[in-house]
């Protein structure tokens, strides 16, 4: 019978025995599809990394927390978060909506998620906002406040993965760090990271933005307290290049470090207002003694000038 024909479709696939659409696998978009990398070269946002399938929650509680701040920053209203999606939405619709939403430029989002197909990576799309600038101010209030969030880091740019366009790509995401007007000489060091990618060579990439930040100036390299930390994540096909500061200081961007710090920091502190309330009491108790000893000292002094008095009597 026609009806018997029906093949069941095996994980990840595009049917079921009850002709239902199967349920899109959110961190696997993109890594099984071919059309499921909506991440274009010239992209600005923000890389989230997170618990491997937390990636859905991690993307929406990070656009959360920018759309927040940009309110904060620049105005924009929280109705630009991205709405909920379907929990039905199959695999072949959840990447059409995503290419879409990648190809919007003006009058929609100011973030939008999109998938990377890696797992514990999302990339948040930002509009019209420079995200180093942004990242800097979130880092730095949560360090302040000791909040816990999802970890990302800021992207400038995106480009092709290859050596000619990342070359090209770094001239512009590098220049207002390194080769501004009266620029002056400043320190840097190189984090390059490689992902699902066997066509770009780490050591190369390296030499390759080290050369690009320190032409024709005197920027030196410092591994150990550096001005500038210039990141590059290669992934799939795609690089993501960023170039932040105070990387050490706010925990290398991450989050769960920065609340940590904070919770150690505060148990410290908690312990040496314990530790002084100690040493008061310490204090007030040995007041006492000494002073309940020179109390007896002098009950037994009054006592022996007592019985000298009886016996001249």
């Amino acid at each position: 019978m026609a009806g018997n024909n029906k093949r069941k479709a095996g994980k990840g696939g595009h049917g079921g025995s009850d002709g239902k659409k199967a349920k899109a696998d959110i961190h696997k978009v993109g890594k099984y599809l071919p059309s499921g990398f909506p991440i274009d070269p010239k992209m600005k946002g923000v890389m989230v990394t997170c618990a491997r399938g937390k990636e859905t929650q991690a993307g929406a509680e990070a656009c959360d927390l920018l759309s927040e701040y940009a309110e904060k920053l620049y105005g924009y209203s929280s109705k630009d978060e991205p709405e909920e999606t379907d929990e039905e939405e199959s695999i072949e619709d959840a990447v059409a909506r995503e290419i879409a939403q990648a190809k919007k430029t003006k009058g929609g989002k100011k973030f939008l998620p999109l998938r990377t197909g890696t797992d514990c990576v999302i990339f948040i799309r930002a509009m019209e906002i420079e995200p180093s600038e942004l990242c800097h101010h979130v880092l730095s209030d949560l360090q302040k406040s000791g909040s816990k969030r999802t970890r990302f880091i800021p992207v400038d740019e995106t480009c092709y993965a290859n050596m000619d366009d990342i070359e090209t790509m770094a001239d512009r995401v590098l220049k207002p760090y390194f080769h501004a007007e009266n620029q002056q000489p400043t320190t840097f060091k190189v984090i390059p990271k490689i992902r699902h990618n066997d066509k770009v060579d780490r050591e190369v990439l390296l030499r390759l933005l080290a050369n690009s930040a320190g032409r024709g100036e005197n920027h030196k390299v410092d591994m150990n307290s550096p001005r500038f930390i210039i990141l590059a994540e290669v992934i799939k096909s795609i690089c993501f290049m960023s170039v932040v500061k105070d990387y050490d200081s706010l925990k290398k961007y991450n989050i769960q470090s920065i609340f940590e710090a904070a919770q150690k920091k505060d148990g410290q502190e908690k312990k040496t207002d314990d530790e002084k309330v100690q040493e008061v009491e310490k204090e007030s108790n040995d007041d006492d003694k000494d002073a309940a000893e020179t109390d007896k000292g002098s009950s037994e002094q009054d006592k022996k000038s007592s019985d000298a008095e009886a016996g001249s009597v």
